[in-house]
C-alpha cells in the first residue's frame, strides 16, 4: 500500500555539517533532496520509472524556512508528502523535526513533468497509476516566480563541472547553493544564521558552461543572487537568502 505521507531518518553526521558543526544549508539540501527520491520511488514515480514512461521531473521553485539548525549527533527525521498536483505541476512539502518531534523547520518544492525528448510540460499521470496525495495539511508555502534583476554586480564566475553533475546531466541543484554560499562574504559565516532559501530555476546549465554569478544586498540580513550563462546571457536561477544575528 503506498504511503501517500513518508518519513525518513537521518543523522546529523560528518558528511552534512557546516564549519559550524552542526547541519548546513547544502547538506540539508541533500538530505531533502534523498528523501523525495526515496519517497518517489516508494510511489512509483522515482526516476527509473518516469523514464520508461518517456517522462521527467525537473525541480522548478523551492522554499525553505528554518527555525533552528540541528547539531552535529544530532538524530532528525523528514516528514514530506506531495500535494494534489495542478496540470503538470505537483509542489512537495517537507517537515524537519528533531528526535523529540520539535518542528525544526519546512520547505516545499515546485515539481514539473516534462516530456524527456521534447521537454514539454505534461499533466502528471505514470500508466494507470495515480500518484498517492496528501489531500489535507499543506504547508503555507508558496515559492515565489523569481526574476533575473538588470545590472547587477558581478560576484563570481563558476564553470559547470562533472562534478555537479546529476543523472539528468546538467547542474545539480544544490550545487547553486554551494555557489551562493562560497560568494558570501567570509565575515557573514561568523556573525549571521540562516534563516531562510529561495530560489528558482530558469535554466539548465551543462558541462562546459560559464555562469555568472551576479548579487546584491536587499537589507539588513537579505541578499539576492542570479546566475545567467556566460556565453549568451541566459538566467539559470534567481534566489534569495535571509539571515538573522547570531
Amino acid at each position: 500500500m503506498k504511503q501517500p505521507i513518508w518519513t525518513q531518518s537521518y543523522d546529523v553526521n560528518t558528511l552534512v555539517l557546516d564549519h559550524r558543526r552542526q547541519l548546513g544549508l547544502v547538506g540539508l539540501l541533500k538530505i531533502l533532496q534523498d528523501a523525495a527520491w526515496i519517497h518517489a520511488r516508494h510511489l512509483d514515480h522515482g526516476y527509473e520509472a518516469m523514464l520508461e514512461h518517456g517522462t521527467l521531473w525537473v525541480l522548478t521553485r523551492f522554499k525553505l524556512v528554518i527555525d533552528e539548525w540541528p547539531r552535529w549527533g544530532d538524530a532528525i527525521a523528514i516528514r514530506t508528502w506531495v500535494r494534489p498536483p495542478v496540470g503538470p505541476l505537483a509542489n512537495r512539502d517537507y517537515e524537519i523535526l528533531a528526535a523529540d518531534g520539535r518542528k525544526l523547520g519546512e520547505a516545499t518544492a515546485a515539481w514539473l513533468t516534462l516530456d524527456a525528448t521534447t521537454r514539454r510540460p505534461l499533466r502528471l499521470t505514470l500508466g494507470e497509476g495515480a500518484l498517492a496525495v496528501r489531500e489535507d495539511g499543506a504547508l503555507d508555502l508558496a515559492p515565489a516566480k523569481l526574476a533575473p534583476r538588470p545590472d547587477l554586480p558581478v560576484l563570481a564566475t563558476v564553470p559547470a563541472r562533472l562534478s555537479d553533475l546529476d543523472v539528468n546531466g546538467h547542474v545539480n541543484n544544490v550545487c547553486y547553493a554551494a555557489w551562493i554560499l562560497d560568494a558570501l562574504p567570509a565575515e557573514t559565516y561568523e556573525t549571521e544564521i540562516l534563516r531562510d532559501y529561495e530560489i528558482a530555476f530558469l535554466g539548465e546549465s551543462r558541462l562546459g558552461d560559464v555562469v555568472r554569478l551576479e548579487g546584491t544586498t536587499d537589507g539588513p540580513g537579505q541578499r539576492w543572487f542570479q546566475a545567467l550563462r556566460d556565453s549568451d546571457g541566459k538566467p539559470v536561477f534567481a534566489a534569495r537568502l535571509g539571515s538573522v544575528p547570531g
